[in-house]
Formats: C-alpha cells, sequence, structure tokens
C-alpha cells in the first residue's frame, strides 16, 4: 500500500515538472515573439531622424601656443632619440653649469653632461633631447630655448653651494 502511494506521488511530481518546463518554454517564446515584431524600419528612422537633429560643439586648438596632445607625457629614456651630439643626447637638467668665459668673440659656457665629460657650448648651439638651442649666456646662466617652446636655465653653481 506504501509502495503505489509513493508510486502515484513520483508519477504526480514528474507530470508537474515536465509540464511546468513545457508552459515556462511555450510563455518564454512567445515573449520573444513580441520583441520580434517590432519593425526595425521604423526604429531606424527614429535614430537617424535624433542623430540629424543633435547639434555638436565645434572645437578648436590653438597649435602654436599648446603642446601636442599626441606625444606622451611620460617618455622612457630608450626611447628617446640619440641625438647627432653628446649634448643632444640627454635632457637639459641632467647637464651641469659649471664655468662661464667671454672673449672678444663671445661668451662660452662649460657643461659637465652626466658622463663626466665636459663641453663648451656658445649661443645658437643645440642641447638637450627636446631640441633646445642656448639663447643666451649670462654672467651667471644659460637660458635654452626647446622646440615646445619651453624656456629653461642652466645655473652657475659655486664649490660651497653645491
Amino acid at each position: 500500500m506504501m509502495d503505489r502511494k509513493r508510486i502515484i506521488i513520483l508519477i504526480f511530481l514528474g507530470v508537474v515538472l515536465v509540464g511546468g518546463g513545457i508552459f515556462w518554454t511555450f510563455w518564454g517564446m512567445e515573449k520573444q515573439a513580441n520583441i520580434t515584431q517590432v519593425p526595425k524600419a521604423t526604429k531606424k528612422t527614429k535614430e537617424s531622424e535624433e542623430v540629424k537633429s543633435m547639434e555638436f560643439p565645434t572645437y578648436s586648438y590653438d597649435v602654436e601656443n599648446l603642446r601636442d596632445p599626441f606625444t606622451p607625457l611620460i617618455v622612457k629614456r630608450d626611447m628617446l632619440k640619440k641625438g647627432q651630439s653628446p649634448l643632444e643626447s640627454y635632457d637639459i637638467e641632467e647637464f651641469k653649469l659649471t664655468g662661464i668665459a667671454w672673449d672678444k668673440k663671445g661668451m662660452y659656457a662649460l657643461i659637465q653632461a652626466p658622463d663626466g665629460k665636459f663641453y663648451i657650448v656658445r649661443e645658437k648651439d643645440k642641447i638637450g633631447i627636446s631640441g633646445g638651442r642656448v639663447v643666451k649666456i649670462l654672467k651667471d646662466s644659460i637660458e635654452i630655448k626647446e622646440d615646445n617652446r619651453k624656456t629653461k636655465y642652466l645655473k652657475l653653481r659655486t664649490e660651497e653651494g653645491a
């Protein structure tokens, strides 16, 4: 008697589960059919009308006074181009101004590179990786103008202040 009740309960549960699965399957398909019945042509025309009615702001970029937005802000030492002279192989901040001299022909500056070698520079000489040029040699410093229109200074340091 107990076995018969268990068998009937198991058959009933099986029918309910299978019937419920079939019901959910068909109900989900019906929902999908309702979603896909929306005509695509009307949807596209609404989108195209929205795009046509939108106004986009215009932007301008002052090339002469601002930096190139596509150049990276942080550059690895290996990626930097090596200059044609040793002075163009280092960044300006890496040099040390060790002396300034002058004669009838003009002013000269003695610069020490990071590798320990000394170089003599005059006005209009190229210096630095960024394409800098010596603009002016003063009694205690050098004014250097880079391609990106930045002005940098190397100051003469005395042995006491170094």
